[in-house]
């Protein structure tokens, strides 16, 4: 039980993905967490990749890095060794907390997903305070279907479920187990970095896509809806920024594009987080038209935050933050015709100015450190009293 007289010892326990986003996250987590626990205890792999800045931040390597089973070439030896792996992962995850059962009073599962049983039932079994917090919106794949199944198990055996947004309640039907649910974990936007630095005046009719490169982020629909825009408005530019298997695919096919629509299309590749701030502030429009089971993309609130208007799919936590004609604007679907006529409409909303003022008064409001750590403090404070409403 965590004891009231003081800030609760907290683990953090993340599945090692061979992907560079999620440490990002944990970056942030552990940046809310460290002025409300007494002690964070990061269970993961890759852990070079995380910033930490406290002293109060002890690190556990587990030493292996996986990529999701989706990225895998499912032939039989590799399936088998890929399971295999992910049950050494949560095995080695679990001898962690075993050791450090009397340091810690609360077990937060943060980008685990849907890979955290057996350290989950280790939790358990010490009487640990046990929580997930919830960064994914209904699956729309046979394999994330066939992985949801665990879920009712799951959900009995944590104490507190944390959705990321509330739209994610009802996306899952958390509503069944509203006893266990738990203020909203989403994290923040530094606000000082991500600025409008130029007003939609001073920018270009630059209309963006900053993301994976990769199937289910829908670049093959945006990349399809381009023509479509050329032949609307001659003066639209593209970008696209990001690395994924689909990098070369786009590169040959917006080659084609240019070539025959006279449409100028920059591809940047991968964009660090320390130029993504400048390269929002050089966009018309930013476009997500993901099929992904998304939590709450934080390039939306990003953009938000820098001025830039947002059309994107109302998947999962996206339609809490972007009401189409207040904050943002919403695809009906990410058909390339669906793209391409938003596209126009959103470049040409007579009260654009007011739309991105509305976006940045909701970042300043609900997604700031200070925002965040009030979230994760009301989290904690109900694992106190019990883990329960």
């Amino acid at each position: 039980m965590i004891q009231n007289d003081m800030n609760p010892k907290v683990a953090v326990v993340s599945f090692p993905w061979k992907s560079y986003a999620p440490y990002k996250f944990l970056s942030d987590l552990l940046k809310i967490l460290e002025p409300i626990s007494d002690k964070i205890v990061l269970i993961d792999g890759n852990t070079d990749r995380i910033n930490i800045t406290s002293e109060k931040v002890e690190v556990r390597d587990i030493g292996m890095s996986m990529h999701h089973l989706k990225n895998i070439k499912l032939r039989f030896h590799s399936a088998i060794l890929w399971i295999t792996k992910c049950v050494l992962v949560q095995f080695k995850t679990s001898l962690e907390l075993i050791k450090a059962k009397k340091e810690v009073d609360v077990v937060i599962f943060y980008v685990a997903y849907p890979y955290y049983l057996l350290p989950l039932i280790t939790a358990k079994t010490f009487r640990k305070k046990t929580v997930e917090v919830i960064t994914r919106s209904k699956p729309n794949s046979s394999l994330s279907k066939i992985l949801r199944l665990q879920d009712p198990l799951l959900f009995r055996l944590l104490d507190g479920i944390s959705p990321e947004s509330k739209e994610l309640t009802r996306e899952l039907c958390l509503e069944k187990y509203k006893n266990k649910l738990l203020p909203e974990g989403a994290r923040f936007i530094d606000v000082s970095r991500y600025t409008a630095k130029k007003t939609l005046n001073e920018r270009e009719n630059v209309v963006g896509f900053i993301g994976r490169l990769r199937k289910e982020k829908g670049v093959v629909e945006f990349v399809e809806a381009i023509p479509l825009v050329a032949r609307e408005n001659k003066d639209v530019e593209i970008l696209i920024g990001g690395s994924g298997d689909l990098l070369g695919w786009v590169k040959e096919k917006c080659k084609r594009i240019e070539n025959g629509n006279n449409i100028k299309i920059t591809i940047t590749g991968f964009i660090s987080e320390e130029v993504i701030p400048e390269c929002l502030n050089e966009l018309k429009l930013l476009i997500l038209p993901t099929a992904h089971a998304e939590g709450l993309p934080t390039i939306i609130l990003e953009a938000m935050a820098c001025g830039t208007p947002v059309l994107a799919t109302p998947i999962g936590a996206i339609q809490d933050v972007i009401k189409d004609g207040e904050t943002g604007f919403i695809l009906e679907d990410n058909s390339p015709a669906c793209i391409a006529e938003n596209v126009m409409r959103a470049l040409e909303h007579p009260d654009l100015e007011r739309i991105v003022e509305n976006a940045r008064a909701l970042v300043e409001r609900e997604f700031t450190y200070e925002a965040a750590v009030e979230r994760y403090k009301k989290i904690l404070e109900h694992m106190e009293l019990g883990g329960s409403k």
